[in-house]
């Protein structure tokens, strides 16, 4: 079955090729663009979730800072008051990592029919400032451009820059993805650069959505109600304990 799925995809890139045969710029490099576009509009609504919930997580990350600092000696209350933080602003942490689980087969299938993919017209497999696509960049054009947007695509979605292990994986991952993408044949380093600049269009949309969204709640009075929740008491009520602000507002009135 999985020889089958792969196959598939290689009738598409083929099938697409036909139609830049058939507009009258017959080429490999513009089939396997087409490609990658179809393949990002399918996953759109998993990778549109995954990006969302990541956005969210990372806008958490200073009240989350707050739990882990507050109950560094209780790892059971930490993760209790975690987990009621996710789920006020209704966020899940499998959120994020199911839809790419997901998508995980059917890029592998894709990245699979690239490999051993057979070129038809070997001239028509010229792209650009590459040859063939068949065998790797000469030029390494493809892994720089690879490392730049894997490193940009990344720096948009991290949760915590500050966090030592997601700090030294914005830069080591880059740096593997162009070694691959300088070994592998140019037409898989196409598809990673067309996909890397897709997400990143993606990720820079749900970005500005967010921020827009979370200027209008402050602009409406909302973003000041919670900033003035988070004065009082920064995370949660311990134990339904009443926050020192709130007590404070109740003396008032008496």
């Amino acid at each position: 079955m999985w020889s089958s799925i792969v196959q598939g995809f290689a009738d598409l890139i083929q099938a697409f090729y036909h139609i830049t045969v058939a507009i009258g710029v017959p080429n490999y490099g513009l089939a396997i663009i087409m490609v990658t576009i179809l393949i990002k509009l399918l996953l759109y609504p998993l990778t549109h979730k995954q990006m969302k919930s990541m956005r969210k997580m990372q806008e958490l990350q200073p009240r989350m800072k707050v739990l882990q600092e507050r109950y560094k000696e209780d790892p059971q209350r930490m993760q209790k008051e975690v987990f009621e933080l996710y789920k006020e602003h209704g966020v899940s942490p499998l959120s994020g990592c199911l839809p790419l689980l997901i998508q995980m087969p059917i890029l592998v299938a894709f990245y699979q029919a690239l490999y051993h993919l057979k070129y038809s017209v070997p001239a028509h497999a010229a792209f650009l400032w590459v040859p063939s696509l068949s065998k790797p960049d000469p030029y390494y054009g493809f892994a720089i451009l690879a490392c730049l947007t894997t490193y940009v695509q990344q720096k948009l979605s991290t949760l915590d820059p500050n966090d030592p292990s997601q700090k030294s994986m914005l830069y080591i991952m880059p740096l593997f993805i162009a070694w691959l993408c300088a070994t592998l044949p140019a037409g898989l380093a196409l598809y990673w650069v067309t996909f890397n600049v897709l997400s990143i269009a993606q990720q820079a949309w749900i970005n500005s959505r967010s921020s827009g969204e979370n200027a209008k709640k402050a602009g409406t009075g909302q973003g000041a109600a919670i900033i003035g929740e988070e004065k009082d008491n920064p995370v949660t009520s311990e134990g339904g304990k009443v926050g020192d602000g709130e007590r404070r507002k109740k003396g008032k009135k008496r």
